[in-house]
C-alpha cells in the first residue's frame, strides 16, 4: 500500500508539470480573471503550426513554466481557425503562430509575443514583462511621445509593440528622422532597424538602401545582409500578393525603384524574384531555364536556396537536362549542409536520374539524420520502402 501511495504521489506531480489550460470559453476566461484577480494567458495555435506542437510539448511541460503560469494566469488555448478563434484573431490582429497573448481582465492587451522559443526562462520573464505597470505595453504606448528621443526606451517601445502590431503609423519614420544617417548603425538604433524597420515601402527603409555603402562600411558583419535580405522578402510578398494588374503595376514601380544598375544586388535578387514568378504563373519550363542560366552565379554556395530550387525541379520539370542540372546542384547543396531534407531531395534527383541505389542509401542517411534529431520521418520511411519495393 505504501508504494502505491508514493507512486500515485509521483503520478500526480508528473501531472502537474505543465500549464493547466482551462476548458471555457473566451469570455469566461475574463471573467474568472476578473474574479480571481489574475491576467488571462492564451496560447493562440492552429492545428498545422509546428513550433506550436513543439511548444506544447516541450515548454508547457517545463516544470518552472507550468509552475509560473498555472499561479499567476488564467490560461487558455484556443485554435484561432475555428470557433471564437476566428474573432480573436481578427480582433487582436493575430497573424503570426504561434503567438502567445497577455489580456488584462477587460481584454486589453498587457503584451503580445510571436514565435516558439526554446528557453523556458523567457516564457516566465515574459509573464513578468505582461504584468509589470512599468514595462508592458500600455505603459510602453502611453509614454512613447514623452520619451521618443530615448534610444533605450523606444527599443523597448518597437520590440514589443511590433509583436503586437501596434506600432503608431509613420512612427518608425518619425523616430529616424531625428538623427543623421551614421547614427543609425548605432547599436540601440540598429537593433530597432532589425526590430522595426522591415516595411519596404517607407521613407526610412529607402534611405536605408540609398545609404547602403555607409550603413555596410559601419556595420560589415550584417548591415548590406540585413538590407538586402529584408528588401527580398518585402518584394517577394508583394508579388505574391498581386493578384490584380492593379497591384502588379505597383510591385513593378517599386522593384524598378529599389533594384537600379546602382544597387550591387539587383541582379541575384531579380533572378530570385524571377523564380518567384514563374511559380506563381505555374510556368515551370521558364523557372528551369532561369535556374538553369544563373544557380551557380547566384546561389551555388547558399544549401538551402539550393535546396529548394532543386526540389521544384524534381516536382514540376519533367525536362531531363534540367533534372540532371538540379540533381549537380541538390549534390553541392548536400556537400554545404547536409540535412536530413537536404538528402531528401538529394535522393529523390539521384532516384529521376536512374541512380536508384544509391537513392536509397541516401534516403536512409536521411532517414538516420531525422531520427537523431527527433524530426518526423513518416515520409522518409515511406520513400525508402517505395525504393526497396
Amino acid at each position: 500500500m505504501r508504494y502505491l501511495a508514493i507512486a500515485l504521489i509521483f503520478s500526480f506531480g508528473l501531472q502537474a508539470q505543465k500549464i493547466e489550460f482551462r476548458d471555457i470559453s473566451f469570455k469566461e476566461g475574463l471573467q474568472a480573471a476578473a474574479d480571481e484577480g489574475k491576467p488571462v494567458f492564451i496560447d493562440c495555435f492552429t492545428t498545422w503550426c509546428g513550433p506550436c506542437k513543439w511548444m506544447s510539448a516541450n515548454i508547457f511541460t517545463d516544470a518552472s513554466v507550468a509552475e509560473y503560469y498555472n499561479e499567476n494566469y488564467i490560461c487558455l488555448k484556443i485554435d484561432m481557425e475555428k470557433g471564437e478563434g476566428l474573432d480573436i484573431a481578427k480582433n487582436y490582429k493575430i497573424r503570426a503562430y504561434p503567438t502567445l497573448l497577455y489580456l488584462d481582465d477587460q481584454g486589453e492587451r498587457l503584451l503580445v509575443k510571436v514565435g516558439a522559443s526554446r528557453e523556458p526562462q523567457g516564457y516566465v520573464d515574459a509573464g513578468e514583462q505582461a504584468k509589470d505597470p512599468q514595462r508592458n505595453l500600455p505603459y510602453l504606448v502611453a509614454n512613447v511621445e514623452d520619451n521618443f528621443e530615448d534610444p533605450e526606451f523606444m527599443l523597448d517601445y518597437f520590440n514589443t509593440a511590433s509583436m503586437a502590431n501596434m506600432v503608431g503609423e509613420g512612427m518608425v519614420d518619425r523616430y529616424f528622422e531625428q538623427f543623421e544617417v551614421e547614427q543609425w548603425t548605432e547599436e540601440m538604433n540598429w537593433n530597432i532597424i532589425r526590430s522595426a524597420a522591415d516595411d519596404i515601402n517607407t521613407a526610412t527603409f529607402k534611405k536605408l538602401v540609398a545609404n547602403i555603402e555607409i550603413i555596410a562600411a559601419s556595420r560589415p558583419d550584417d548591415g548590406q545582409a540585413y538590407i538586402e535580405q529584408t528588401l527580398y522578402y518585402g518584394l517577394a510578398n508583394m508579388l505574391y500578393r498581386a493578384r490584380t494588374e492593379e497591384a502588379q503595376a505597383r510591385f513593378e514601380a517599386l522593384k524598378g525603384e529599389y533594384l537600379t544598375e546602382e544597387f550591387a544586388g539587383a541582379g541575384k535578387m531579380n533572378f530570385r524574384l524571377g523564380l518567384i514568378a514563374a511559380q506563381k504563373n505555374e510556368d515551370y519550363e521558364a523557372y528551369a531555364d532561369l535556374a538553369m542560366g544563373n544557380v551557380k552565379q547566384y546561389i551555388w554556395d547558399d544549401a538551402n536556396e539550393l535546396n529548394s530550387v532543386s526540389w521544384s525541379v524534381y516536382e514540376k520539370v519533367k525536362n531531363k537536362a534540367a533534372q540532371r542540372a538540379a540533381l549537380e546542384w541538390a549534390a553541392r547543396a548536400v556537400e554545404l549542409d547536409p540535412q536530413h531534407q537536404i538528402l531528401d531531395t538529394y535522393a529523390h534527383l539521384l532516384e529521376v536520374n536512374l541512380q536508384k541505389e544509391k537513392a536509397l542509401e541516401v534516403e536512409i542517411q536521411a532517414l538516420e539524420k531525422a531520427q537523431a534529431e527527433g524530426a518526423n520521418t513518416k515520409s522518409y520511411q515511406e520513400y525508402i520502402d517505395q525504393l526497396k519495393g
